[in-house]
C-alpha cells in the first residue's frame, strides 16, 4: 500500500508534467546525457544485424558509420514479431545530427530479410509496441511534436505521416507506473528525484515504463527501474 508520503510525491510528478510524456517539452531529441550501454541489445546476433542495415541501407555509399559526442551510440535498435509470423522485424532510430533536427529523428523500419518496410521523419523515443492490431500487424506508438500517436497498418503499409495517425494517451498507465516505482523496494530504499526516462527500449511494451532516480547517499549516480503497470512488475535497470 502506496503512503500517504507517496501518494502527495506521486501526484505531484504526474500532474506538474515531470514524468508524462504527453506535456513533455522536448526540446532536443539528440541523447546528450544517457549511456548507449543502458538501451543496446547484447545479442551479438542482434546487433551485427542492425548495423549491417545501416550500413548498406542508411548511410550514403561513400559513407562511414557517424558517430557522437561523449560515447553515445550512433543509432538505437529494437526487435519485434510485428506481423506474428515467427521472425522478428527491426526499427532503427538514428542519433547523429545528419539524421536529425531539433523536431527528432529519423526511424526506419527493416523485415527479417532486410527489407525496408517503411520510414518516418522527426520522431523520438519512447517507440513501442501497442497490444493492438490492425490488417495482421501490431500497431507502433511513437513520438513527435511533443505527443504520442498511434501507427496503424493498412493497405499493406504503416502509415508513415505521423500528424495524421490517432493521438495514443497513456496517463492512467502512467499513474500506475509511478505509483508502482514509488513503492517499489527500490526507491524505498533512500531513493529519490524519481522521473520518468522517455529513453526505453525502443519496441518495448505498451505498458513498460523507464524511471530514473537517485539515492540519497549516491546522489551522483542515476539508477533506472523498469516498471510494467500490466503486470505490476519493477525490476532495476539493466
Amino acid at each position: 500500500m502506496i503512503k500517504y508520503g507517496a501518494l502527495y510525491v506521486l501526484f505531484s510528478v504526474v500532474f506538474v508534467g515531470v514524468v508524462m510524456i504527453a506535456d513533455r517539452i522536448h526540446n532536443d531529441h539528440l541523447l546528450t546525457q544517457t549511456k548507449d550501454s543502458v538501451y543496446l541489445d547484447n545479442d551479438k546476433e542482434r546487433a551485427t544485424f542492425a548495423a549491417e542495415i545501416v550500413r548498406q541501407y542508411i548511410l550514403k555509399p561513400d559513407q562511414s558509420l557517424p558517430t557522437t559526442e561523449g560515447g553515445l551510440f550512433p543509432y538505437f535498435y529494437g526487435y519485434a514479431d510485428l506481423n506474428n509470423d515467427g521472425s522478428d522485424e527491426v526499427f532503427i532510430l538514428m542519433q547523429t545530427e545528419e539524421y536529425c533536427t531539433k523536431k527528432g529523428c529519423q526511424g526506419y523500419l527493416f523485415s527479417h530479410t532486410q527489407q525496408k518496410l517503411a520510414q518516418w521523419i522527426n520522431i523520438y523515443q519512447p517507440i513501442l509496441v501497442a497490444d493492438e492490431s490492425h490488417n495482421g500487424w501490431r500497431d507502433i506508438l511513437m513520438s513527435d511534436d511533443n505527443k504520442m500517436y498511434r501507427i496503424e497498418y493498412h493497405d499493406g503499409h504503416y502509415l508513415t505521416d505521423v500528424s495524421k495517425a490517432p493521438e495514443f494517451n497513456n496517463r492512467q498507465q502512467a499513474l500506475v507506473a509511478v505509483g508502482l516505482a514509488l513503492d517499489s523496494k527500490y526507491y524505498r530504499k533512500g531513493g529519490s528525484n524519481l522521473a520518468l526516462n522517455y529513453s526505453q527500449p525502443i519496441f518495448d511494451c505498451q505498458q513498460c515504463f523507464l524511471f530514473s532516480f537517485n539515492r540519497y547517499d549516491e546522489s551522483d549516480n542515476d539508477f533506472y527501474l523498469l516498471v510494467n503497470s500490466k503486470e505490476k512488475k519493477v525490476s532495476m535497470y539493466p
